[in-house]
């Protein structure tokens, strides 16, 4: 019967002190079974805070030391060498006695089924013949070269996550059930994803994100929804990204944004590409950002608006109703300022197409036209460049909160009408 020593199992299991929780294999049937050892002493460190006076063994540390030795069965001599092991599952465990400094903990276990990546195995753990505790443990095993997902021993990975090469996850991360992660992308520590999303390639998640958890709305009752994030996005910390409302819907988000500290995306939203979103932004349920929008920090944005595209919302403006495309919006209630004049210079738009833009511009704010006439009069008299044809579909399409039409020049107005007399205190 094969045995191992400690040095011999350190080859085999990634973790090291404190977290090395076996001594020794005193027998072993590769991809079969395992016996190890654990000498118990004051000296663990675990000790000095669980429970001072009264050491105990944690349970969950017990469970630790049985999954290890599950580890080592799963990987020594077989063809599963080179890979890692990760949590999937633990069922029907009990704890039936205590263990204190001075046991020596004997941990058995057996695999019930390995098939292919996924595998489930019944471990024990005893003390002079006596059950301390039992359980069942779902495993799954992911390659740990170069090529590979590179996850840290702390995290857990559902079984039935998908982890393309290049993927890493960090300390403490949480990946629940039909999640999907592309290429290159980084989970910082503490990040966890829910369920049922799909993330694509190279984006860098920072620590405390949390993406697919349910959705705020009362409607919800459980119904099966995606959450779907493209490529090159980075989501700086504490993120919250919900699942959708409503069955077979999604929450989207494109690539290349820029997604700043507790900005919250809820149910339902879309969100383009080549966005910026301040940090601490409150977006609401179903709201739409076009390509290439930025959104000031601290804004706050009704459900159902909609953001055209390289608009831009000024830092703590409230929004109640759509800004469309190239527009600057600002205030609380917000009002229209004009053109995001140099937000379309760096995205390099021609003078021509910005020429046009003002134009629009007067249309929609300074003609005193509805919606819908000043549409016909862009129409009518503006050239078809691109950027007029986004301005047409925007304004050309069902809204459920309207054109936001304040602007500051009526502000302006409404102050000439109630000039400020000092003699009469008004």
């Amino acid at each position: 019967m094969t045995q191992l020593d400690i040095n011999e199992i350190m080859k085999i299991v990634p973790h090291r002190y404190p977290f090395l929780l076996i001594d020794r294999i005193v027998e072993l049937e590769a991809g079969k079974r395992a016996v190890a050892v654990k000498n118990v002493t004051m000296n663990e460190p675990f000790f000095q805070g669980h429970f001072p006076g009264r050491p105990i063994m944690p349970g969950v540390l017990i469970c630790e030391a049985i999954a290890q030795v599950g580890v080592v069965m799963a990987l020594r001599g077989t063809s599963n060498e080179g890979k890692i092991v990760y949590f999937a599952g633990i069922d029907n465990v009990r704890f039936r006695r205590m263990v204190i400094p001075g046991d020596q903990l004997k941990l058995e276990v057996e695999a019930i089924w390995i098939r292919g990546n996924l595998g489930k195995m019944h471990g024990r753990a005893s003390v002079d013949g006596e059950v301390a505790a039992e359980g069942d443990f779902m495993f799954s095993l992911v390659d740990k070269e170069a090529e590979g997902a590179k996850v840290h021993a702390t995290a857990v990975i559902h079984p039935t996550a998908v982890l393309a090469k290049g993927v890493e996850v960090g300390p403490y991360c949480v990946i629940g059930p039909e999640v999907k992660i592309g290429e290159g992308t980084k989970l910082g520590p503490y990040c966890s994803i829910n369920r049922w999303t799909t993330i694509g390639k190279n984006n860098i998640l920072h620590q405390g994100v949390s993406i697919a958890a349910a959705p705020q709305d009362v409607k919800y009752k459980g119904e099966k929804g995606e959450v779907v994030i493209g490529d090159k996005n980075v989501i700086r910390e504490f993120v919250t990204i919900h699942l959708p409302s409503g069955e077979g819907s999604k929450t989207v988000i494109g690539s290349e944004n820029f997604i700043m500290v507790h900005a919250h995306i809820p149910h339902n939203c879309k969100i383009g590409s080549q966005v910026v979103i301040g940090g601490y932004v409150g977006l609401a349920g179903y709201t739409e950002i076009e390509d290439q929008a930025t959104i000031g920090g601290l804004a706050g944005i009704h459900q159902f608006v909609r953001i055209g595209r390289l608009a831009m919302i000024g830092a703590q403006s409230k929004i109640l109703q759509d800004i469309p495309p190239f527009m600057l919006a600002e205030g609380n209630p917000a009002q229209i300022r004009g053109i995001n004049s140099i937000g379309l210079q760096r995205r390099g738009v021609s003078n021509e197409a910005i020429t046009e833009i003002k134009k629009a511009f007067k249309f929609i704010y300074e003609s005193g036209n509805n919606t819908d006439k000043a549409l016909t009069e862009i129409k009518k008299r503006l050239r078809p460049l691109p950027e007029i044809e986004q301005i047409i579909k925007f304004l050309g399409k069902e809204s459920k909160r309207g054109i936001s039409k304040k602007t500051a020049i009526e502000e302006e107005s409404e102050e000439l009408l109630l000039p400020e007399i000092p003699e009469l205190g008004i």
